[in-house]
């Protein structure tokens, strides 16, 4: 990844910020073809090793996911936190060109299968954290745990031991303060949850610079 030193993150923990506010990412291997690659739901426990591990399950049905168990090289996923287009119409001279403001996360690693108590286990807490912030959410206890079971076989559950961590924050760091600080404000006054997400990122990497 291109990461100019401006746009490196405060910390590791915004970097992790950005993969549990953002779990649904792609997991990219090298493949006979080219690179296999799937969308896919990550759970990331950041208590486990230095750069934490990732949680996630696919199709046995799914080419890619015979390709993952012999594969013998570390395989990419890739987060997307908010993004968004910069009119040159909001900088005050409006005199710099429009760009594109997000941040974005690679991590690489070696992938390590579960067996099914495992995977039992990580579908069970993906569920309840899936479900947590929504009014009367679904729970595995509403249906016989023999329907949960009977389904286990036919998925591939595996955890990436992050080996590897890449991030970039780009938000307008590169540019003038007041420029920055000016889309921030833009942002904070959308009605877009996203927008308004970004903008106070883009607020707290430039608000402290000279």
């Amino acid at each position: 990844m291109f990461v100019r030193p401006s746009w490196m993150p405060q910390s590791q923990q915004d970097v992790f910020d950005i993969i549990q506010q953002n779990p649904w990412g792609l997991l990219v291997s090298n493949g006979e073809d080219g690179p296999d690659v799937t969308n896919l739901p990550f759970v990331l426990n950041t208590a486990r090793g230095e750069k934490g591990v990732l949680t996630s399950h696919l199709s046995r049905a799914n080419a890619h996911a015979a390709a993952l168990a012999n594969l013998q090289e570390p395989v990419l996923a890739v987060f997307h936190g908010p993004s968004r287009y910069i009119t040159a119409s909001w900088y005050p001279g409006r005199d710099m060109p429009p760009t594109v403001y997000y941040s974005a996360v690679h991590c690489y690693g070696s992938l390590v299968f579960q067996d099914q108590d495992q995977l039992h286990e990580a579908v069970e807490n993906l569920t309840q954290r899936s479900e947590k912030n929504i009014p009367q959410g679904w729970s595995t206890q509403e249906i016989p745990p023999a329907d949960i079971l009977r389904r286990l076989p036919a998925i591939l559950g595996f955890e990436l031991h992050i080996e590897r961590l890449e991030a970039k924050f780009k938000l307008g760091q590169d540019e003038p303060k007041r420029d920055a600080m000016a889309v921030a404000e833009r942002l904070l006054k959308s009605e877009s949850p996203g927008d308004v997400a970004l903008g106070a990122m883009v607020y707290r990497y430039n608000e402290g610079r000279g």
